[in-house]
């Protein structure tokens, strides 16, 4: 009798481990955005949180007083986006979306300069897309999962 409960306790355990270490699950294949007007639509859509983290990461990567960069030039952007399913709880999003940004000067504390470029990637809930930061539900709206980083000689 100890055994099944334990191997029982045991099933638990992993399917709910499972679930939670699995936020997404992925339900079709990453498609490069290509029309113009859709692309701008979701970089103008993303661009408050992107300049946030943008920002944050050159003032810890480089341990910077200050930033600025130039661009990126909207023909340069590069955008894919893949379905989801939405996961358990407040997991409510509905997409990835991977945004590349080619920077062509990024200067670090107003001397140096250098050609970057950056690709983030958020889980963002298509459905709330259009709301403006300050509606209140940005932690349901977008979350970065990640980001890369090259520097250009």
């Amino acid at each position: 009798m100890k055994k099944i409960i334990l191997m029982l306790v045991m099933v638990f355990f992993f399917i709910v481990g499972d679930a939670s270490a699995s936020e997404f699950i992925e339900t079709g294949k990453e498609v490069e955005v290509k029309d113009q007007a859709a692309k701008m639509y979701i970089y103008e859509s993303l661009e408050t949180w992107m300049t946030h983290d943008v920002s944050d990461f050159y003032h810890k990567k480089y341990k910077a007083e200050s930033i600025q960069w130039d661009g990126p030039k909207p023909e340069k952007i590069r955008i894919w986006i893949k379905e989801v399913k939405p996961g358990f709880g407040d997991r409510t999003y509905t997409h990835v979306i991977r945004v590349f940004l080619p920077y062509e000067n990024v200067i670090i504390n107003e001397t140096k300069q250098i050609k970057a470029a950056d690709t983030f990637i958020y889980a963002v809930n298509a459905n709330l897309l259009s709301l403006c930061p300050e509606s209140g539900k940005s932690e349901k709206e977008i979350k970065l999962i990640n980001t890369f980083h090259k520097v250009s000689p």
